[in-house]
């Protein structure tokens, strides 16, 4: 599943890894992510995603818009599921 995000393009889990960006793509085993989740922020939806990179704990996030929201939300389960060892 992809959901489309701004500025970064889109937010995709493609098998263990966790895959965001636009053009060249950030890609991030699903191992090493510390954390993903869902805010409400001036009336969007602000997917905040915290990974490792080497010795670097990398935060980021993206807007994406209303009428994805399930879409979102079911991503981001299947990511939590798979950090917990159950997807």
């Amino acid at each position: 599943m992809k959901v489309p995000s701004w500025p970064s393009g889109h937010v995709k889990l493609d098998g263990d890894v966790l895959e965001f960006g636009a053009g060249d793509l950030t890609r991030v085993p699903v191992a090493d992510l510390e954390k993903i989740e869902v805010k409400e922020a001036a009336g969007r939806l602000s997917l905040k995603i915290a990974y490792r990179a080497g010795l670097n704990n990398v935060k980021t996030s993206a807007w994406v818009e209303e009428q994805h929201r399930a879409d979102l939300n079911e991503l981001v389960g299947a990511v939590q599921a798979a950090m917990d060892g159950s997807g």
